[in-house]
């Protein structure tokens, strides 16, 4: 898989609204450089998968024109996928003018089509598409299907009330839907396949602003109760000042835009974690506020246990921020079932006032934290379990499409060595058998199914959703 780009300076930083810290809370991450600078030989045409159940095809553009880009990148999903049923929008900020955008392509697929999206964030923006992962583009992703029914949502108001917002939007998109699964899963013969294949799976994306990610899936299991989960939060470079998320023709800040997948089409879910714990570095949360903050680990000051256990120095901290220390020891909390799972709680913001700790995950009083680390390898590995694992939930062996939410963080880490960002998406696309691919690079944070069955949110994660090609038998 390409990797298109300019080699960004790694001094610089962007401003990074962290879901997961609470309603506005920034953070500065360094700004990776994910360049293979393949030259001019870019593929023009989509990337395409599927066919017999669910025909897919994706399409980008880097015209400078708002609507030149999403019509371009439409048009050329089009060329396979003739009558979509549903489309999906990554963009980047500088196109700014995401209305025209999305007339763009309307123009070419039809205002009727279903049609979600969001703003991907970092360095001009990174949308994952057929060529890669392409700075200051758009990428849209198109699927046509008898089999796999959708419905989508809109919810606003999260910075008030994230939770209600998330109810509404997955009310909405039930609504949408009007659909009963049963009618196709009874043609399938009883037995395993058909107890695991869920009836529902969600996709979430949220505003990288606003809001909070658990809250807001609190809100979706209120309706839904348990159904598999991913997604992300929509991103920003700097320069947009919010994140947006796409619904129809249109693009809303301060928002939840939910979509649902139904029927007997085989799905696939995800989600890679490529820390491990450090061994002696552990302790328990003995003050906080119960929420974000942790003030002690231990008895003692939780920011000074962590300077202590990665060395990182004080003085960059205060002055530059966490990253890139963060990114490379964040602290985590073990699965007690499934040890091998960590809920990363990222260490992104030092409470000088306490010596204190804000992190990016609800962490209670009484939690034992690890210290955790990951190498470009162990995020290589992680990744391709993950989609193994997806794959193997319900056996597919053919892929149409996938749609991926990727937390910048990690591919900071594969920068720092020549050739394992190649090397990682070049693995991914083996593994999935070179479908068509859309998705955010940068996301702001990611919502997942675990491989413990547990439905939550993190960052420095890979997720995606993998649609097959192949019907629930």
């Amino acid at each position: 898989m390409k990797v298109l780009g300019k080699k960004i300076n790694k001094r610089g930083f962007m401003k990074k609204g962290f879901q997961f810290a609470g309603t506005a809370a920034l953070m500065a991450i360094i700004v990776a450089s994910i360049a293979r600078l393949p030259g001019l030989d870019l593929p023009q045409a989509e990337a395409a998968g599927g066919g017999a159940v669910v025909s897919a095809a994706a399409g980008w553009s880097t015209d400078p024109s708002p609507r030149k880009a999403g019509a371009e990148a439409a048009a050329m999903a089009k060329k396979t996928v003739k009558k979509p049923t549903f489309a999906i929008v990554f963009a980047s900020p500088p196109y700014k003018d995401f209305d025209s955008l999305l007339a763009g392509v309307a123009s070419v697929i039809g205002k009727d089509v279903r049609t979600v999206g969001q703003t991907t964030g970092y360095g001009g923006g990174y949308s994952i598409g057929p060529a890669g992962c392409i700075p200051k583009s758009v990428v849209v992703l198109l699927l046509e299907s008898a089999h796999l029914k959708v419905g989508i949502g809109l919810g606003t108001g999260c910075k008030a009330n994230p939770r209600e917002a998330a109810k509404n939007a997955t009310l909405a998109a039930i609504k949408d839907l009007n659909y009963n699964p049963g009618t196709d899963l009874r043609k399938v013969k009883p037995g395993p396949a058909l107890v695991k294949h869920a009836p529902y799976s969600v996709m979430m994306m949220d505003d990288g602003y606003a809001g909070v990610v658990d809250y807001e899936i609190y809100g979706i299991q209120d309706v839904v109760g348990w159904a598999p989960l991913v997604g992300g939060c929509a991103g920003d470079d700097g320069t947009l000042g919010k994140s947006l998320l796409f619904f129809g023709n249109k693009a809303y800040d301060d928002a939840i835009v939910i979509t649902i997948f139904s029927g007997p089409v085989k799905m696939g879910y995800g989600c890679g974690i490529s820390y491990k714990p450090v061994a002696g570095k552990s302790g328990v949360v003995t003050a906080g506020d119960g929420f974000r903050q942790i003030y002690e680990i231990n008895g003692k000051p939780a920011g000074k246990v962590w300077l202590e256990w990665t060395g990182a120095p004080k003085e960059h901290i205060l002055t530059k921020g966490m990253p890139p220390y963060n990114q490379w020891n964040p602290i985590g909390v073990q699965e007690h079932i499934y040890p091998e799972w960590i809920w990363i709680k990222d260490p992104f913001m030092y409470i000088k006032e306490k010596d204190g700790l804000g992190v990016g995950g609800i962490t209670p009083l009484g939690t034992t934290v690890h210290l955790l680390k990951a190498t470009p390898d162990t995020i290589i590995e992680g990744n391709i379990k993950s989609l193994k694992d997806g794959l193997n939930y319900e056996g597919i062996t053919k892929v149409a499409a996938v749609i991926g939410f990727n937390c910048v963080e990690r591919l900071t880490i594969l920068q720092t060595q020549k050739g394992k960002t190649e090397e990682n998406f070049d693995k991914i696309m083996d593994v999935l058998g070179h479908p068509a691919i859309a998705g955010n690079a940068g996301a702001w944070g990611e919502a997942m199914f675990a491989p413990t069955g547990n439905i939550g949110a993190q960052n420095m994660t890979l997720c995606t959703l993998i649609i097959s090609d192949e019907l629930v038998k």
